[in-house]
């Protein structure tokens, strides 16, 4: 139910892919938590900045709330997903992975981290079910891949002229490719103008994973 959403370089769509999934599950199932490590989440979505704790707070090493703390740093991005953003830069002393892991499995909805380039550590990773890797069939994303901790899945992100094929995605990274996603100029603009909560349907139903 939990999924892990990570890229090996900047650029690649995974936060668009992260929100428009989280959204996907937050319709299927009545509820969804988005966890951004990253920063982008918010704005994609047409949320305004915030100042506000967020996860690096509560993972501090000397923070002592357990899964309730973590929900209410939400807001909600719509009526049924919550979105909890980084908040402080850094975490303070050693990240209290553990309790995060606890937290997800006491969760009954959907929760997806929003990881980007970010280390996930491998206690976090063997807590969710899926852990997606959004990438671009670039030789430079895949060389990079290949020396990362293997995914369970690709979201592969298609643009125009690239010679490498889904297949060959799978037989470099070893993983099938769950969803192929064509660069298209209508989602960056739905997320230029804050809309991507009202439109994730039309430009990504049935694209993505429901469940």
């Amino acid at each position: 139910m939990h999924t892990i959403i990570s890229s090996t370089k900047g650029g690649a769509g995974a936060t668009v892919t992260a929100a428009a999934l989280a959204l996907s599950r937050a319709a299927h199932h009545g509820k969804a938590l988005l966890i951004d490590m990253c920063g982008d989440a918010r704005p994609a979505l047409g949320m305004p900045d915030t100042d506000s704790p967020g996860l690096n707070d509560w993972l501090g090493e000397a923070h002592t709330t357990g899964a309730d703390g973590l929900l209410a740093l939400g807001e909600e991005a719509t009526g049924q997903l919550l979105v909890i953003h980084p908040g402080a830069r850094f975490v303070q002393g050693a990240p209290r992975w553990t309790d995060f892991t606890a937290a997800l499995a006491g969760f009954d909805f959907p929760v997806v981290i929003d990881a980007g380039t970010h280390f996930v550590p491998d206690e976090l990773r063997g807590a969710v079910r899926d852990t997606l890797l959004v990438t671009r069939p670039c030789y430079l994303a895949l060389r990079r891949a290949v020396r990362a901790p293997r995914p369970s899945g690709v979201v592969l992100v298609r643009d125009e002229g690239r010679a490498l094929t889904d297949r060959d995605v799978e037989n470099v990274i070893g993983v099938p490719v769950v969803a192929t996603l064509a660069v298209d100029a209508s989602v960056a603009r739905a997320v230029d103008a804050g809309v991507l909560a009202t439109r994730w349907q039309e430009l990504f139903g049935g694209l993505l994973p429901a469940s």
